[in-house]
């Protein structure tokens, strides 16, 4: 394995990526995921969300769109400009639930948009359709 590889981790147990700048937010996230007995990691903004992306390829990531600095579509825009993170499935979730602001949201490559705020059931469906049991 080359160096500049991220570590692998056991297939059994998926990593998931939580961008979102609220420490609350990413508090509940971070319990309902480990429900799902998730690795959860937690990024509080885009910047460290690529930081992260350096040593590690979760197997979903999700991310808010209103972030300071950089926001949650330019996030995207960027993993999927990258060769390595290309395929790494991205769930955006925003309180901007407009037909238009969904469409930014996949044309800036996210395989899936998840209005805020959603209940347990929505996110669940989200997440096992892209990681199934």
């Amino acid at each position: 394995m080359d160096s500049s590889d991220p570590a692998p981790r056991p297939a059994s147990v998926p990593s998931i990526l939580v961008v979102d700048d609220d420490p609350t937010f990413c508090a509940i996230m971070s319990e309902v995921l480990k429900l799902y007995r998730a690795e959860v990691h937690v990024a509080m903004s885009a910047a460290e969300a690529l930081l992260y992306l350096q040593t590690m390829t979760p197997d979903l990531i999700l991310t808010d769109v209103m972030m300071p600095e950089v926001d949650g579509l330019t996030l995207v825009r960027r993993i999927r400009a990258g060769e390595l993170f290309a395929r790494v499935p991205v769930i955006v979730v925003s309180a901007g639930v407009s037909t238009r602001e969904q469409a930014a949201a996949l044309q800036a490559g996210a395989d899936s948009f998840l209005p805020k705020p959603f209940s347990l059931r929505e996110l669940q469906a989200a997440v096992s359709t892209i990681l199934p049991d």
